[in-house]
């Protein structure tokens, strides 16, 4: 009898009926709201990054610009830095190279400034052709910053001899080396052509020491750019 009820009782309750599951629809609003929350989270983090990143694109020196010269496109390249205030110190990649001269130095490597290039009356320096022991010359490369020393010839009882050396110019720059300069040997006997930028009321000095046959060397600085030994 007891069992009987029980089962009365079990035949009398409701049974659970299975659900499938549907593919959520565009038309559920909890899907078009989630949908909506992460565009909204995408679009607000990539203009906090946007806003916290100052870097920009600027132009920087493939090779030692020297005074004087035009720069080309071979000259320089774009890199991305980041800057905080100093933005508007350099030249922005964004634009067409600067036309004019370089009038001041720039090494391989560096940050164009802006105020590097300006028309060809703001370059300051002259080049002067000065001859050179070769294995000095041999050293340089176009960029190389060198003090300029001069010894005076003086002769005396047929026999020519030299005063103690003066340093008639700081920090030179070279323009031109000999392309050979490398092939010069020490006893070769023969003084390589370095060509290096003077400040103009320096010119007439240094080019009365190359005619008057005084000893003229150069003496690159710590920081100097040379050729590496090959």
């Amino acid at each position: 009898m007891g069992e009987t009820r029980e089962r009365s009782v079990e035949a009398a309750l409701p049974r659970p009926t299975a659900q499938r599951l549907q593919k959520p629809s565009w038309r559920d609003s909890r899907l078009v709201i989630g949908v909506l929350l992460i565009v909204l989270a995408t679009v607000a983090g990539a203009t906090v990054i946007q806003r916290c990143d100052h870097s920009v694109e600027v132009l920087q020196a493939s090779r030692a610009l020297v005074p004087g010269q035009a720069i080309t496109a071979s000259d320089v390249h774009t890199v991305r830095v980041r800057m905080d205030h100093a933005g508007g110190t350099y030249l922005p990649a964004t634009r067409e190279l600067p036309r004019g001269k370089v009038i001041r130095a720039v090494g391989k490597g560096e940050l164009l400034p802006r105020t590097a290039v300006g028309s060809p009356a703001q370059v300051a320096v002259k080049a002067v052709s000065v001859r050179v022991d070769p294995s000095l010359a041999a050293t340089l490369v176009p960029g190389s910053v060198v003090d300029v020393w001069v010894s005076a010839k003086k002769e005396a009882a047929g026999t020519a001899s030299y005063d103690k050396p003066l340093r008639t110019v700081e920090r030179a720059v070279v323009s031109r080396v000999p392309q050979d300069g490398g092939r010069f040997g020490i006893g070769s006997g023969q003084d390589a052509a370095v060509h290096v930028l003077v400040p103009s009321e320096k010119v007439a000095e240094l080019i009365g020491a190359v005619t008057s046959e005084s000893k003229v060397t150069l003496i690159p600085t710590a920081e100097s750019p040379l050729r590496s030994a090959s």
